[in-house]
């Protein structure tokens, strides 16, 4: 059986265009480049060589630990020896590093076509296009043959394939799928490339039983993971490594990013960034959750609320119009309409600590650094800068006043 070595020509993403998109840049959370060596992967290749022929070097963007990756200034040297490649055991697959879309299963089929042949060299289009795709699989001898010839300062090692062709015993072998060999060079292709991934991802996460309406309008992430029966509701945004367990309900128009959900977990119109929900919380409409917060089991985080950098124990209601910043909160805890933790000095960040079954009253502020203990009740209104101990009520306003008859004496009362 012949290994396979692949060589991923960098320098062909922008030979076109001088402005367009490097191998770097992400489609659906993930560089280029992940999709190639991810597609590659499922050929059983034995290694990768990228080639950056003045591009810069974007290998430390793949963090796949099982791929051997070598990098390489030019395809002078592979052909000076400093690379090993086996004649007798290996075919190269030459690919650019601007065909994010290529599925792995293509080029499976087109490296098995190449070897159950006796062409030199393997060509893949489409059905629908005879134009060269800049995919290529060689022989070794031919790979040594085009390039001991080849001049890097008049052309790419792609170009250098291409004006060989005619040299060479050619193999045609077409892709049933010709939107796998779109060749990013501009936003335009760019924006193509990045629709039939979205697509793509969206159908594997159908396939394990998640729910999508009007999938069009929503953009999962590569790395997204999202449990089975889990509803996606239009307009939903999953980004980075977030994670949604199982039976949730995430918009319409959320968006999550590097987050962990639980299960059963409802999450409407809101935003959610570098945080944790635990399983059976309701979230939104037009939440914000902001980075490191913890936030528990069988809770509700209502609309207009913002929570940053703060655990919630579970069982506790934030319903509505609140600001929970830099604190503990434990279980149990109800925060009424208007709640206000002050953690900001004008010099420094300070944090609250609320207990459990803790009641605060609506339009309380608690000045940071500050502790309400257990079972203790905030009376509405209050500004609250002490410690409230256990089981005690805090009143912290002015008494009401009267004063009769003072609109008639002011003459207020004709119109």
């Amino acid at each position: 059986m012949q290994e396979l070595v692949t060589i991923i020509l960098a320098d062909e993403s922008n030979a076109s265009n001088k402005y367009g998109p490097e191998p770097g840049y992400e489609i659906c959370g993930a560089p280029c480049l992940t999709y190639i060596t991810d597609a590659v992967k499922q050929i059983g290749t034995d290694s990768i060589i990228m080639v950056y022929n003045n591009m810069p070097d974007e290998s430390n963007q793949i963090s796949d630990t099982n791929l051997k990756i070598t990098t390489v200034k030019s395809v002078t040297e592979i052909l000076n020896n400093q690379i090993s490649i086996n004649k007798n055991k290996h075919v190269l697959l030459i690919i650019g590093a601007n065909l994010p879309a290529i599925s792995g299963e293509t080029l499976k089929d087109a490296f098995n076509n190449h070897i159950s042949g006796d062409k030199q060299i393997t060509v893949l289009t489409s059905y629908n296009s005879d134009s060269n795709s800049g995919i290529y699989y060689l022989n070794i001898d031919t790979f040594l043959s085009i390039f001991s010839q080849h001049n890097s300062e008049n052309n790419t090692p792609g170009s250098a394939i291409e004006n060989a062709l005619d040299s060479f015993s050619i193999n045609i072998y077409k892709a049933s799928d010709s939107s796998e060999l779109i060749r990013v060079h501009d936003s335009v292709s760019l924006n193509e490339a990045e629709e039939i991934i979205r697509k793509r991802i969206i159908r594997s996460h159908m396939e394990n039983g998640v729910v999508f309406h009007l999938p069009d309008t929503s953009i999962i992430h590569k790395n997204v993971k999202i449990g089975r029966n889990t509803v996606i509701n239009p307009g939903t945004i999953l980004e980075g490594d977030t994670y949604i367990g199982e039976n949730c309900e995430i918009g319409p128009y959320a968006r999550i990013q590097n987050s962990r959900l639980g299960d059963n977990v409802k999450f409407m119109n809101s935003v959610m960034i570098e945080s944790r929900i635990g399983d059976n919380t309701t979230v939104g409409p037009f939440a914000y959750i902001r980075p490191n917060c913890d936030i528990g089991n069988n809770i509700k985080i209502g609309d207009f609320v913002e929570v940053k950098n703060s655990i919630i124990g579970d069982n506790t209601k934030v319903p509505h119009l609140s600001y929970v910043g830099d604190a503990d909160v434990g279980k149990f805890v109800n925060f009424g309409c208007g709640s206000v933790l002050v953690n900001y000095d004008g010099r420094k960040k300070h944090r609250t600590t609320v207990c459990d079954h803790a009641f605060i009253g609506c339009n309380v502020n608690l000045v940071s650094p500050v502790t309400v203990k257990e079972y203790a009740y905030i009376a509405a209104g209050s500004t609250i800068t002490e410690e409230v101990p256990e089981y005690a009520l805090a009143i912290a306003r002015s008494r009401q006043t009267i004063i009769e008859n003072w609109v008639k004496r002011k003459g207020l009362d004709k119109k």
